[in-house]
């Protein structure tokens, strides 16, 4: 038996659909803003220290902070309207994530191959009212794919659509969130 892999005409190709992603949470572009700005604080206030002991005798070293703040703020900039470029979509199949400013990366996650789903948050995030939705497949030890910035309603709606997914995939009947509920028919066999 011979395998046949053909090399196939891009012209004979179906044209792509145009995809109508969900843009995230308008909250995330605040939180990540602040997240950043937070971290960016701590190391302008230690450069700032830093430079002003030894500024006295060199007044040149008093370049690097306004350098940093400078670099610090065109860095916010850009995490701002990478935030806004973010996107999601659910589909029949798969789960979409698009992201990044200069390099745009689209993620496609087939349904049929995640095995496990969580949502995360972490203070700051809870505080913006997001959650983070990663999914894991099969063999790999670390997420295929983290979701962030979706709602806390988004999220919780993606988590039960691919949860119902994995147990429709295992032939389960039973919504895994209402089977939690149900109490064990006959205790004693407990």
């Amino acid at each position: 038996m011979s395998l046949r892999n053909a090399l196939i005409d891009p012209g004979e190709l179906a044209p792509a659909e145009p995809l109508r992603l969900t843009p995230v949470a308008t909250a995330y572009a605040r939180y990540r803003l602040l997240a950043l700005s937070l971290r960016w604080l701590v190391a302008a206030t230690l450069a700032w220290t830093a430079v002003s002991e030894v500024a006295r005798d060199e007044p040149m070293l008093a370049l690097w902070p306004v350098a940093l703040t400078a670099l610090a703020l065109l860095h916010l900039a850009c995490a701002w309207r990478e935030a806004r470029s973010r996107a999601w979509g659910v589909r029949d199949h798969d789960l979409l994530y698009a992201s990044g400013l200069i390099q745009r990366r689209l993620t496609v996650l087939p349904c049929n191959r995640i095995q496990h789903v969580e949502t995360a948050s972490g203070p700051l995030e809870r505080h913006f009212d997001l959650l983070r939705v990663t999914c894991f497949t099969a063999g790999g030890l670390s997420a295929d794919l983290v979701i962030r910035g979706l709602a806390t309603a988004d999220a919780e709606r993606v988590r039960q659509y691919l949860l119902g997914r994995i147990h429709e995939a295992d032939g389960d009947t039973v919504d895994p969130a209402v089977q939690e509920l149900q109490p064990d028919p006959d205790p004693a066999t407990s």
